[in-house]
């Protein structure tokens, strides 16, 4: 044997046991038996053949699938905060075309104060006389056609009457009334015609000069008439009207023992009938301001 030969001979050897021996070393198994004498383990399958590459695999396509189309989201709309709406302002009727010296563009209620001057002509159980005075009304204007009216007057009268034996005396009188004026027509005419209606309280005495005592009462009184106001401007005002009126009371009866109410007795014992029932007409003239 050549040493050619037996090298290669060492060397098939070692290459046959080593892969042997190296899987014994790296894999024991505690629980096998070990392989008997003279046991030969068999290379593994395809130990020392050439590498054969797998065979090629045909190309398969992956089918084409679509990116789906984005979903349009519309931007956020803008919602503003809530703004306040205040509750709606009542507008008054406008007056009609023109300007009103006295309400302007449109009417507002105003509280006045006037001044009144005016006459009383009187007939009753004293007889028929007439007297003078003054006062002052607190205006209300509560409407374009209504005004209120409270009113104060004095009124005074001194005289000698011929026709009873020169009887003297001397009588006041006090009203004190609640009225409404009611404005007829355009309220913008500068000339406001109107109806008055008043009631209310007088107080009155009477005193004769040569009389033991006076006589005083409170009568009841009713007033009704006519008249006008001048509008000077929108804070002043002119006013003249004619009222009837009418004065009442009870009064005792004449010539009873236990009465003398109504009656008048001087120093001489002439008894007339005095502070009774009566009936006239007032003539008013006031000037007011309106605020």
């Amino acid at each position: 044997m050549t040493r050619t030969q037996l090298l290669g001979l060492l060397t098939g050897t070692i290459a046959l046991g080593l892969p042997g021996l190296a899987a014994a070393q790296v894999y024991p198994d505690p629980n096998s038996q070990p392989p008997p004498e003279g046991y030969y383990a068999p290379p593994p399958v395809g130990y020392g053949q050439p590498y054969q590459p797998p065979p090629p695999q045909p190309y398969q396509p992956q089918p084409y699938q679509p990116q789906p189309a984005p979903v349009y989201q519309p931007a956020p709309v803008y919602q503003p905060a809530p703004v306040y709406q205040p509750a709606p302002v009542y507008q008054q009727t406008p007056l009609p075309t023109g300007r009103s010296l006295v309400y302007g563009d449109r009417f507002r209620p105003q509280f006045g104060l006037a001044a009144r001057f005016g006459g009383y002509g009187n007939y009753g159980s004293f007889g028929s006389y007439s007297t003078g005075g003054g006062g002052v009304d607190l205006l209300f204007r509560v409407h374009r056609r209504i005004t209120l009216e409270m009113g104060l007057q004095y009124q005074r009268i001194s005289q000698e009457d011929l026709y009873l034996n020169d009887y003297q005396y001397e009588r006041f009188d006090v009203p004190m009334t609640l009225g409404m004026r009611v404005h007829l027509g355009n309220p913008l005419w500068l000339f406001s015609p109107y109806l008055v209606g008043a009631g209310g309280l007088v107080y009155s005495r009477l005193y004769a000069f040569d009389a033991v005592a006076y006589e005083s009462h409170l009568f009841g009184e009713v007033q009704g008439g006519v008249g006008f106001e001048w509008r000077l401007g929108p804070h002043f005002a002119f006013n003249f009207d004619v009222r009837g009126q009418g004065r009442f009371r009870k009064v005792g009866e004449l010539g009873t023992a236990n009465s003398t109410e109504g009656t008048l007795t001087d120093e001489y014992g002439n008894t007339v009938p005095a502070m009774g029932p009566s009936a006239g007409f007032i003539i008013n003239v006031g000037i007011g301001g309106f605020f």
